[in-house]
């Protein structure tokens, strides 16, 4: 039900579970009113033109397992408090321009660099995840 304009309020939008908001020209910073979504467990951001950082009311979504913030203009650092959301499976934050380093800590720790990608070359230096082939003695030819 993409490209749909429709209007909630009142007790309804604690119930809430899923938003997907991708690809539909999105502008401006991100509603940090969304960390009031206590029973979000997906939210889906992909592909708009979002700037500003993430809310550090993010880190209320005590129910979220998928979060997907990336191909947006967003900025700044990763709120440390990301790390508090023990159910968060899916976290990509790809093709932004974030900066600083990923918070060590939990949660954050276990995504894998795709997650990050696209972002400045300092951010995220050194500290997530590499899957890396050793190639010593090995033979490889064409």
């Amino acid at each position: 039900m993409k490209h749909n304009t429709f209007s909630y309020s009142g007790i309804i939008l604690m119930l809430i579970s899923r938003i997907d908001l991708s690809d539909n020209k999105l502008i401006g910073e991100i509603l940090r009113q969304i960390g009031n979504l206590t029973m979000l467990i997906s939210l889906n951001l992909l592909c708009n033109n979002l700037t500003g950082p993430i809310p550090l009311e993010f880190s209320k979504l005590m129910a979220i397992e998928s979060l997907d913030l990336s191909y947006n203009n967003l900025n700044g650092k990763i709120p440390p408090k990301l790390n508090d959301l023990r159910y968060l499976g899916v976290f990509t934050i790809a093709q932004n321009n974030f900066s600083g380093k990923i918070p060590r800590g939990h949660q954050l720790d276990a995504f894998q660099r795709y997650s990050f990608k696209g972002n400045p070359p300092c951010f995220a230096k050194c500290n997530c995840k590499k899957y890396a082939m050793k190639l010593n003695h090995h033979q490889l030819r064409s």
